[in-house]
Parts: C-alpha cells; sequence; structure tokens
C-alpha cells in the first residue's frame, strides 16, 4: 500500500511523464524503499527464527523473560497492549514513504 502511494505520488512528476507503464514499473523496483522493505521483511524473519529457537530450545530462559516483561512492562499483556505496537509500525510506513519519495525527487 505505501509503494502504491509512492507511485501514484512519483507518476505525477516531470521526470516520470515520458516514461511507458514498464518503465515505472521498472524505476519503482529500484528504488531505495523497495530495498528498505525487502530489509524489514529479511530482519523480522530473522528475528522470528531467533524467537522460535529462544522458545523452544531455550524454555527456561523463555519463561522467566515472560514473567519479567509482564512484571515490569504494563504493556506487555494488558487489554491496550496491541495499541503500543501501533506506533513503530506507523512509523515505518511514514519512513518508507519518505524514502520512496526522496528518490523520486532526484
Amino acid at each position: 500500500m505505501v509503494r502504491w502511494l509512492a507511485d501514484r505520488r512519483n507518476n505525477r512528476l516531470p521526470q516520470y511523464e515520458k516514461l511507458n507503464a514498464e518503465e515505472r514499473q521498472a524505476a519503482g523496483d529500484r528504488s531505495s524503499g523497495t530495498l528498505l522493505a525487502s530489509g524489514y521483511i529479511a530482519g523480522g524473519a530473522l528475528a522470528g527464527i531467533i524467537i522460535a529457537i529462544t522458545a523452544g530450545v531455550l524454555t527456561d530462559f523463555d519463561s522467566s523473560m515472560a514473567k519479567w516483561a509482564e512484571a515490569s512492562n504494563p504493556f506487555f499483556a494488558g487489554p491496550n497492549a496491541n495499541l503500543l505496537t501501533l506506533i513503530p509500525y506507523g512509523l515505518i510506513i511514514a519512513l518508507l514513504y519518505w524514502v520512496a519519495r526522496e528518490k523520486a525527487k532526484r
């Protein structure tokens, strides 16, 4: 969705007016926003693997971390725990859009 918004904005710029649809698609695929998004996906996959290993192999460590987090962090297991995660997602979305927009200015 961020890519669509960035492409929609970028396609109105003068340097994109002369390009056909295939060339616009290729320009979007080369953007630094695509590279940044790919890095986020790879980082999330690696974090998921590490969390799975921690939960499956290091069960004592995992349970002690969960107990510590519940005692120390009011957002860890409360009714509004998921609301706190919207802040970093919003920042990531804004950063991806900004990076894709800046690339098109050059």
